[in-house]
């Protein structure tokens, strides 16, 4: 279950939010034109991108399934553009110019120095697609088009580090010196970078193609075989991994016992998809009231005054919690007892406490016209079955379940 498409990352994390690590965010700008010389800049390739409305209309109709996503209206090109030039004596003379594979833009190229090119990964996705290498001839042919598995094994591909829109399988890639071959630098997975960027220091491996042809030499021995070794190790401690918080996200959920403020606001954020009306649209605020004799408890006790004062958490839903039931009771009835009445209507607030506290607190809360609602610590909360039905459906449209 380690994502197939952008839709089905999607799904992931709206089913699986806290049961699965999140991936690292990244950002995209606009696609802008581009050009890229061959090494002795006798050739030039200029890629024209499909214009796009922005990133979120774009992401926002691939998840609908919708054609030409994040289209401009009345735009008439359907996919990038490709346009090679040739230098001669001087003088920049058109070579060929047509459609590319990728549906907007190509995110890097290279050009060789007899005018062949190969562009790499997509737009809004490196590593996604039937796309993410093309090799095009000198007059603008298709030689060949991969996929990640179209040259690397299914476990190696499922080790590389990635994040929430793209695989980071490489860069740097090049044509050989006499244009013969196309060189992929390709990373070697690692435990370590497994949510983490891909920096310059990462082991790399160079896999080569025949640029005819498009056909895959024979990779370097022994490098080849430890790179595949390390990924299905990789592969096998990230499966490991995701069977571990798949089972947590099943199993009832219980409160944590220390006093650590991520385990709270987990128990906290996660009990509100589990129990909570708006579970999908909607997402909590998560107030942790730590330790007094914490050198950092003012601080906590501050962000609880402005989950119950400010403008800010007077609509929608503030999950609240303590290591300390007791000392949480005191420091809520006394910083509700200055909220104006009536302040909160429009909240609910879910606080963590037992039956021997609830209704100190639901005295202390009644007057700012918040709705309480018991979050009891002490019983465990069953899986949402919505959220258990799309996980198992998400296995199945990855075939990792029969």
């Amino acid at each position: 279950m380690r994502e197939a498409s952008k839709s089905s990352r999607c799904m992931v994390l709206l089913v699986l939010m806290l049961a699965v690590p999140v991936a690292r965010a990244d950002s995209w700008d606009l696609p802008t034109t581009k050009s890229y010389l061959s090494p002795d800049k006798t050739w030039r390739f200029t890629v024209t991108p499909r214009a796009v409305a922005g990133p979120l209309a774009y992401f926002q109709d691939k998840v609908a399934g919708r054609k030409d996503a994040g289209a401009l209206p009345g735009n008439l090109q359907k996919r990038a553009q490709g346009f090679m030039e040739h230098r001669v004596h001087g003088h920049w003379q058109a070579a060929w110019n047509r459609q590319l594979l990728n549906e907007v833009s190509p995110v890097s190229a290279v050009v060789s120095p007899s005018g062949q090119v190969a562009t790499f990964d997509n737009w809004f996705g490196n590593g996604i697609g039937d796309d993410v290498v093309v090799i095009y001839g000198r007059n603008g042919r298709l030689v060949r088009a991969m996929a990640l598995k179209d040259f690397l094994p299914a476990r190696y591909v499922d080790a590389l580090p990635r994040s929430v829109s793209s695989i980071w399988w490489g860069g740097d890639h090049h044509f050989s010196a006499d244009g013969r071959r196309l060189i992929l630098s390709v990373v070697v997975p690692d435990e370590k970078m497994a949510e983490a960027l891909v920096d310059a220091k990462a082991a790399r491996i160079e896999l080569a193609f025949d640029t005819s042809s498009g056909k895959e030499l024979a990779p370097p021995e022994p490098a080849w075989s430890r790179a595949v070794a390390q990924a299905d190790q990789v592969d096998a401690a990230l499966h490991a991994a995701e069977a571990r918080r798949e089972a947590v996200f099943v199993a009832p959920l219980r409160a944590p016992h220390g006093d650590a403020d991520v385990d709270w606001h987990r128990y906290l954020a996660e009990a509100f998809f589990r129990i909570d009306p708006d579970w999908e649209n909607g997402y909590p605020a998560t107030k942790v009231l730590r330790l007094p004799q914490r050198k950092d408890y003012a601080a906590s006790v501050g962000f609880l005054r402005d989950a119950l004062h400010k403008e800010l958490y007077r609509h929608g839903v503030t999950m609240i919690a303590s290591p300390s039931q007791d000392n949480l009771v005191r420091v809520l009835a006394r910083l509700a007892a200055g909220v104006p009445h009536g302040w909160l209507r429009d909240v609910r607030i879910y606080v963590a406490v037992d039956d021997a506290h609830t209704a100190a607190v639901a005295r202390a809360l009644a007057p700012t016209g918040a709705r309480y609602v018991q979050l009891n610590p002490d019983i465990a909360i069953p899986q949402r079955r919505q959220r258990l039905d799309a996980m198992r459906a998400e296995k199945q449209r990855n075939g990792s379940e029969p």
